[in-house]
């Protein structure tokens, strides 16, 4: 690892969003009022733009369709991150419709581009300079097979790099297997996911967040477990359990937010501070998250 400035690699799917906020409950077969917002995603990306927003220097690496590369690297550019992006020959840039109401959202996917995503992208000089590599569910369960990300992770051990993973979808795990996603993650520093993702990876509905929260550090040594406006669970292999409140606030979308809390966490952890402070800083990167639609930040 570089000793200079912590930087930290993402890893992952790039998106184009078309988010709806509908005025109204939907109506079938019929007009429903709505705002409708593109805007850059990709749960990856996401994290990687909150990461630039908070001034931490940040690479990331993706694949988008043929023609997009530069649009995207524009738009990362902008948001403090510095992009390493191929271009797919065959597939375009992945697109969803995310339709959100309030806490809840309807998500339509693409994958496109991202499916052909491939390990060697990450390279061992990207590697060499990051204090912490991020990765997502998205790109295991569908560009990278578990024997990928087991030798990304043991890439990263031969360079000192921290290996933290956001699962991502309970769509796309039960697609893949939660036991099997499960084992493929397993040997990453730092797991975190909401509670939704976590009872499902334990195959426990109705099991506390606590609970599942200290079940998963079978998978990583400390857990961090989003329960959305009802705060985050810290775990670890000590026996230790934390539960952090967050204040209320007004959701706008909750696209995102998950992403912009992953982001809040590694660059805390990257400049040294401990686990809880990382936590808070996570938390009130999210709360920026929901007051806004899309899952980027605002303007640096």
């Amino acid at each position: 690892m570089s000793d200079a400035a912590p930087r930290i690699l993402v890893v992952g799917d790039v998106i184009n969003d078309i988010v709806v906020l509908p005025s109204q409950p939907l109506r079938p077969d019929t007009d429903t009022p709505s705002t409708v917002i593109a805007t850059p995603g990709g749960s990856a990306a996401n994290t990687a733009a909150w990461v630039g927003w908070h001034g931490t220097p940040v690479d990331f690496v993706g694949l988008v369709g043929a023609g997009d590369a530069e649009h995207h690297r524009r738009i990362f550019a902008e948001a403090g991150v510095t992009p390493h992006l191929r271009e797919s020959t065959t597939r375009g840039t992945g697109t969803i419709v995310i339709i959100a109401e309030g806490e809840q959202r309807t998500m339509l996917t693409d994958r496109g581009a991202n499916d052909e995503l491939d390990p060697a992208s990450v390279t061992d000089e990207l590697l060499a300079s990051a204090s912490i590599l991020h990765l997502t569910g998205y790109g295991l369960v569908n560009a990278f097979t578990a024997a990928d990300v087991a030798a990304l992770i043991a890439r990263a051990r031969e360079h000192g790099v921290r290996v933290s993973l956001d699962p991502g979808s309970v769509g796309f795990i039960s697609d893949y297997g939660p036991q099997e996603f499960r084992r493929a993650v397993s040997g990453v520093d730092l797991l975190l996911p909401n509670l939704a993702e976590a009872r499902l990876l334990i195959g426990q509905p109705e099991a506390p967040p606590a609970h599942a929260a200290s079940v998963l550090l079978d998978v990583a040594p400390v857990v961090l477990l989003t329960d959305g406006a009802r705060g985050v669970i810290i775990a670890d292999r000590s026996g230790v359990v934390h539960e952090l409140t967050v204040d209320a606030v007004p959701v706008v979308d909750s696209t995102g937010a998950g992403d912009a809390f992953g982001a809040g966490v590694l660059v805390a952890l990257a400049s040294g501070q401990d686990m809880r402070a990382a936590a808070a800083q996570g938390m009130r990167a999210a709360a920026i998250a929901v007051s806004r639609a899309g899952g980027r930040p605002p303007a640096r």
